[in-house]
């Protein structure tokens, strides 16, 4: 069996009304590979996992597991069988332990005569803890817990379930494992995965593809559903991954650097010797009309809550905050938007959206007092307006009137830039303003937030990775243990992403 495929899906088709998800797509793991899956948003990558899941049933094709072809009809049968899934949003629950959380839903394991033997489920769960190598206590709170650790316990429940099937290779398909995890938590995530893949095969899906490139051995590539490329570890990198996946070449050019406006002499914002107790200490530095300035750490770091504070999320402690040369005091968002500060939080989804509300109303939101006629609101305009967005950021959505929570990532995010592009905001706070995007859409977003300096925007950028920071900004502000450790100059010299390690670990 070590030289037969764990797992062959073979021309795998899916149609919905009016779109045909999946076409053809063939794919195979084979035991203890760590294969990447990778494609633009829409690509089909997810849906094709929830065939696998059992969560969508196929038009056509066959799916073949363990040497034997099955036909998998829900869940639970994908789990019997020894697959399982992480989805991107967590499902544990903070409430409960580490040991309750593993094995949560099969709890009956642990029963004789009616009674849940709680001491076997603790040991149990000591067990696979010390044999993955994580050291974290079974009877720890998950709100006590990282969020890496949080991942670890979700990926341990999940590697649980599929050993129950009895087989000496279980396959769990990770979907966007690293989302929210700092570099240091994505390495030590790496490992564990390298471990334990000495027992099990991986199927990995990112748009991190730094990430596909160091740990996957193979990489499936899918584009409009169907099957776009299939590469060997050492046969592909970054740019011929992105190629792929958007069916263009982007020639070293992925975060328009050539478009990279000079900053005005003029200051828009400046602090000095900023502090909030537990969280910075003596922060300051000076932000200019056109500029882009990435603040560079890891998780504790501070930047943050910096950014909180300046959106009036976090109050100061000490310090002082000038825009436009004048004292001012940031209490609420509302006060910072009445200033001219816009922020787009890292969560877009919960913070970012109103996502049972159509495209035009989200698109909107900042400008309803401009769009009153007399005292009831002009929803002619408000529509036109919307739909100005919509064409302007290329939004991908079949109407104005799509909620926005049937949207992809990537236009959720153009939906959230359209907010505080309509708001005429002169500062703007970006927060992982591409995670969770795909290479494509990520790119359009480096276009926009071009665009918007060029009209002399000023922006403060929380990246998502060191490589973005330091391809988008003119200057890089690093942080560590809530402390300024250097300001370097990102325009005439761009720094690789290892120089900036010293400055904040």
């Amino acid at each position: 069996m070590e030289n037969q495929p764990l797992l062959v899906m073979k021309k795998i088709c899916k149609s919905f009304p009016g779109v045909r998800a999946l076409d053809d797509v063939s794919i195979e793991v084979m035991p203890q590979e760590i294969v990447g899956l990778v494609g633009e948003n829409g690509a089909g990558k997810s849906t094709l996992m929830k065939v696998l899941a059992g969560i969508y049933q196929p038009d056509s094709g066959e799916i073949i597991f363990n040497g034997q072809k099955v036909s998998i009809r829900d869940p639970q049968q994908a789990r019997n069988l020894g697959i399982a899934m992480v989805f991107q949003e967590q499902a544990v629950l903070p409430n409960l332990m580490v040991y309750e959380n593993i094995f949560l839903g099969n709890e009956k394991k642990f029963a004789s005569m009616g009674v849940i033997n709680r001491e076997k489920m603790i040991r149990e769960a000591e067990n696979l803890l010390r044999e993955i190598g994580i050291t974290i206590s079974p009877l720890a709170y998950l709100h006590e817990l990282t969020f890496m650790e949080r991942q670890m316990v979700e990926i341990l429940r999940n590697i649980w379930v599929a050993r129950q099937a009895e087989i000496s290779n279980p396959l769990i398909v990770l979907d966007e494992p690293t989302t929210v995890l700092e570099e240091r938590e994505v390495e030590l995530l790496f490992s564990k995965l390298r471990e334990l893949k000495k027992q099990i095969s991986v199927i990995y899906i990112s748009h991190r593809l730094n990430e596909v490139v160091e740990l996957c051995d193979r990489v499936y590539v899918m584009k409009d559903g169907k099957n776009a490329a299939c590469f060997k570890k050492g046969e592909f990198d970054e740019d011929l991954l992105r190629s792929k996946m958007v069916g263009r070449e982007f020639h070293g050019e992925y975060y328009l650097i050539s478009e990279q406006v000079e900053p005005t002499p003029k200051v828009v914002l400046e602090l000095k010797n900023c502090t909030r107790k537990g969280a910075f200490e003596d922060v300051s530095f000076q932000l200019r009309e056109g500029e882009i300035v990435s603040i560079c750490g890891v998780v504790g770091s501070g930047k943050e809550e910096l950014c909180l504070a300046l959106y009036g999320l976090m109050p100061l402690d000490a310090g002082k905050i000038y825009l436009h040369g004048k004292e001012v005091r940031i209490s609420s968002p509302a006060e910072a938007f009445a200033l001219g500060i816009g922020y787009i939080p890292e969560d877009r989804r919960n913070d970012g959206l109103v996502l049972n509300l159509p495209v035009f109303e989200n698109v909107t939101l900042p400008i309803l007092y401009r769009l009153r006629k007399g005292l009831f609101l002009d929803r002619e305009s408000q529509l036109n307006v919307s739909k100005n967005m919509i064409e302007k950021l290329r939004i991908k959505t079949p109407s104005p009137f799509a909620l926005c929570r049937n949207l992809s990532g990537g236009n959720q995010q153009k939906v959230v830039l359209s907010k505080w592009l309509l708001s005429k905001v002169k500062i703007l706070i970006m927060s992982h303003p591409t995670r969770g995007v795909d290479v494509g859409a990520k790119h359009e977003i480096y276009a926009l937030i071009r665009e918007f300096t060029r009209q002399g925007m000023a922006m403060i950028l929380i990246g998502d990775s060191f490589e973005e920071d330091i391809g988008l900004a003119n200057r890089i502000i690093t942080m560590k243990d809530g402390k300024i450790t250097a300001i370097l100059d990102a325009t005439t010299c761009k720094p690789n992403p290892s120089d900036l390690i010293g400055y904040v670990v």
